[in-house]
């Protein structure tokens, strides 16, 4: 009897556990459509400036930061050009400026980056020429459209152990859908910018087809 007892009590004891074990959200769970669809948005921040195949890490480089400085203006070339994006007020430097605040905005907001100072980007192939001029203030700049924009589509999503969220997808041109030119794979983390969850980048890499 005790042995017979025994044996339900484990049995009934192993169908709770396993009951509660099925109810756990899983790590590799796909996400929902609607946050597949916020997620494409996130990255085609990234594609739309010509950023498809990078590390944090690289673009961050404090030695090296054209990019960063490139995505942070660029951003705002195209998403907020009315309200960001003003006529040039130095002769020395015509074309268009923009307030340095916006700059370290966008790298907060994609990167969770807090770029302290405003450093001026040359021409790599003209060192006597400023793609980026910084007056510590503002930057001046040559804008400049015509150039494809091409954007990301997420078609999956899952959470990793660690945390960070692994995303792929493919890329296409915005203009023509079904010209698509590789395909990706995205490491980002969990962030929260200006009270709201969103993710900071850690990494794109793009197989082009």
């Amino acid at each position: 009897m005790k042995n017979g007892l025994m044996k339900k009590l484990l049995s009934f004891a192993a169908m709770v556990f396993f009951s509660v074990l099925m109810a756990l959200p899983s790590h590799a769970a796909d996400f929902p459509v609607s946050q597949l669809k916020k997620m494409s948005t996130f990255l085609s921040n990234f594609t739309e400036v010509g950023m498809s195949d990078f590390t944090a890490e690289e673009v961050l480089d404090p030695k090296n930061p054209a990019e960063m400085i490139h995505f942070g203006i660029r951003h705002h070339w195209l998403n907020t050009f009315q309200r960001t994006i003003k006529p040039s007020n130095d002769r020395q430097y015509e074309g268009e400026m923009i307030d340095g605040v916006y700059v370290k905005e966008s790298l907060k907001r994609y990167f969770d980056y807090d770029l302290k100072e405003l450093p001026s980007v040359v021409d790599p192939n003209d060192p006597q020429r400023y793609l980026y001029y910084s007056d510590g203030v503002r930057y001046y700049f040559q804008g400049g459209d015509g150039d494809p924009i091409y954007y990301a589509q997420v078609t999956k999503a899952v959470r990793l152990p660690d945390g960070n969220i692994q995303m792929t997808g493919y890329i296409y041109n915005a203009e023509e859908p079904s010209d698509i030119t590789g395909s990706f794979t995205a490491l980002a983390r969990p962030h929260t910018w200006k009270g709201k969850a969103t993710w900071a980048i850690i990494s794109m890499k793009t197989r082009y087809r």
